[in-house]
């Protein structure tokens, strides 16, 4: 029996640890969950809290157990001098936001009242010694006390402004100016995918025939797949490369890169008509089918690094067992995915993917939901941690992308739902910007704060998305409402601001329509599976429920939200139309 939450409580993150799977002592320090015991402990007993934010797929967490927090010393120092607090990253993302330094593993010192004292990343053993001497020996002499401030000081609303396409354009600009013509990607070393700038650099071709753009995203996604950013054994791309090249990944595996990079390779494909994206885009999906989820109803956050085992052949790595899974479902990734699978199952004809992503998407909302509280960030056996704004609308927009691709009204129904659970307990009207956490579910030290641009964007977008299939055109002006506030903090985010550009991109430009009708349920397929292969930015498919029961022929629309430009029966009209590869190009089969 599940454990019912009362009214108005705080669920604190969960106590259970997760330390490296290899040989370590980390266990012997006196780890305390997040909450209200650990502040008060500090309060009583004159101590700095010492805070380690870990992750079960970083490879210098791991080496952190295994080395400082294995220290006799470190052990010893830590026990009697502070009060230990470990946090996982995935499953607090709201502690991470706030504390992190950089990197994980994140190292920080807090006062008893959570106001940060100190910070690094990864401290080896002897520094790490010396650090929590001094750190214990400031606090102690000095008492030090940062007085609370309030959340508008601390969070100032952003200065508003107009929304015009020159803000989009000045986003495209910052991409080409950080692009790394070279080796491809942005900036230089660490290397990163940036899933999210890939995917509007592809929509600033369509939009502008720019062909910078296009030169951008396809060399940069040519070099990670050559690079061996890609697993060319397993499949599946790594988070990142130490090397400008992409040649030394750091090997851990994320849900959300490899969901993000199917999306964009197969955008690629559309435009390029390279195999090679194609290919690597049903690749990377098989990966994640097979990998990072359990193949019915659950997809996983991430696949542990170990070096040792993704340097050998595919002969020397079957004797071995493979680097472990984190079987947590992350809500806000999941629906990720399932965006991702819906696609990516429409456009290859993997009806396999396309079931495990509805399928995903019902245990999202039998497994998390909860009325009048929304979607727990992650389940584990059991759901935990409500009240974060990107879980419901991540779900929101999957359930939307759902709705266009089958046309159950059901899904419409729960999108909305989530965005006005949303909007009912994430909006500050103070600022008119979405808060990060409900404030009713703002964890023990911390403040509800404005959500990160992203957020805001993506919050944007779904409301814009519910506007198209709904036309309630209330959900249009909120859209407009936050991305006019969120405008004051696009520049200071740079080539980061992608979302909000794709974001002001859909409310300005506006999205492009195919709606999907008729009999035979084949043809109206076809039709569906060339809009999943169009290349055309802002694409929306509206597929109607009735497919296939509707005694009239199979046709298809292209519309935007004020008229209709085309009305066909034949496929390979349609196919001109949306610059879409044709099936009997596309290899599927």
């Amino acid at each position: 029996m599940k454990e019912e939450k009362s009214e108005g409580a705080v669920e604190s993150p969960s106590p259970r640890f997760r330390f490296s799977p290899r040989p370590n002592l980390a266990h012997e320090i006196a780890w305390l969950p997040w909450g209200e015991e650990a502040f008060a402990r500090a309060e009583r007993e004159g101590k700095a809290v010492l805070l380690s934010i870990s992750a079960v797929w970083c490879h210098w967490c791991h080496v952190m157990d295994e080395t400082s927090y294995s220290d006799h010393t470190v052990i010893d120092l830590i026990n009697r001098r502070f009060v230990p607090v470990r946090v996982d990253s995935d499953r607090n993302p709201d502690i991470n936001r706030r504390y992190n330094q950089g990197g994980w593993p994140t190292t920080a010192f807090l006062d008893p009242r959570g106001a940060l004292l100190a910070g690094a990343t990864y401290i080896p053993p002897e520094a790490m010694r010396t650090a929590l001497q001094r750190v214990a020996e400031l606090y102690s002499q000095h008492d030090i006390d940062i007085a609370a401030q309030d959340a508008e000081t601390l969070f100032p609303t952003p200065r508003a402004g107009g929304l015009d396409l020159g803000m989009v354009e000045e986003t495209g600009a910052q991409l080409l100016r950080a692009w790394d013509r070279p080796f491809g990607g942005l900036g230089r070393e660490p290397k990163f995918p940036q899933t999210e700038a890939l995917a509007f650099a592809l929509d600033l071709y369509a939009d502008e025939a720019n062909p910078e753009y296009l030169v951008f995203a396809r060399t940069t996604l040519e070099a990670m797949i050559g690079g061996h950013l890609l697993d060319d054994v397993e499949g599946g791309f790594f988070r990142y490369s130490t090397t400008r090249d992409w040649s030394v990944p750091h090997y851990e595996k994320m849900l959300a890169d490899n969901a993000g990079l199917i999306n964009v390779l197969l955008k690629a494909y559309g435009l390029s008509g390279a195999e090679i994206f194609r290919r690597t885009a049903g690749e990377t999906a098989a990966y994640v089918f097979r990998v990072l989820s359990d193949g019915r109803s659950r997809f996983f956050g991430s696949q542990d690094a170990d070096e040792g085992y993704y340097a050998l052949n595919a002969g020397d790595r079957a004797k071995l067992s493979a680097p472990p899974v984190d079987r947590t479902v992350y809500t806000d990734l999941a629906a990720r995915a399932a965006v991702s699978f819906l696609l990516e199952g429409t456009a290859l004809q993997r009806e396999e993917h396309f079931s495990l992503a509805l399928a995903a998407l019902e245990f999202l909302w039998s497994e998390s939901f909860r009325s009048g509280e929304g979607m727990a960030h992650y389940h584990d056996g059991e759901p935990h941690r409500w009240g974060l704004l990107d879980d419901g609308v991540e779900t929101a927009l999957a359930f939307l992308a759902a709705f266009g691709y089958t046309g159950e009204a059901a899904y419409l129904e729960k999108a909305k739902i989530l965005l006005n659970h949303s909007s009912e307990n994430h909006w500050d009207g103070n600022r008119s910007l979405f808060l990060d956490a409900a404030p009713e579910h703002i964890l023990p030290g911390l403040q509800a704060q404005p959500a990160e641009l992203g957020s805001q964007s993506r919050a944007a977008e779904a409301m814009l998305l519910y506007w198209v299939f709904s036309g309630e055109e209330e959900w249009r002006r909120r859209a407009g409402e936050v991305l006019s506030t969120a405008s004051g903090m696009a520049a200071a985010y740079g080539i980061m601001a992608a979302p909000f550009a794709s974001a002001v991109n859909l409310y300005l430009r506006g999205p492009l329509l195919v709606k999907i009708s008729g009999s035979p349920e084949e043809t109206a397929r076809s039709f569906l599976r060339l809009a999943a292969l169009s290349p055309r930015p802002r694409l929306v498919p509206m597929i109607s429920a009735e497919v296939g029961r509707i005694q009239e022929e199979a046709w298809a629309e292209v519309c935007t939200m004020d008229s209709c430009r085309l009305r066909t029966s034949e496929p390979e009209v349609l196919a001109r139309d949306l610059g879409a590869i044709g099936e009997s190009e596309s290899g599927v089969k």
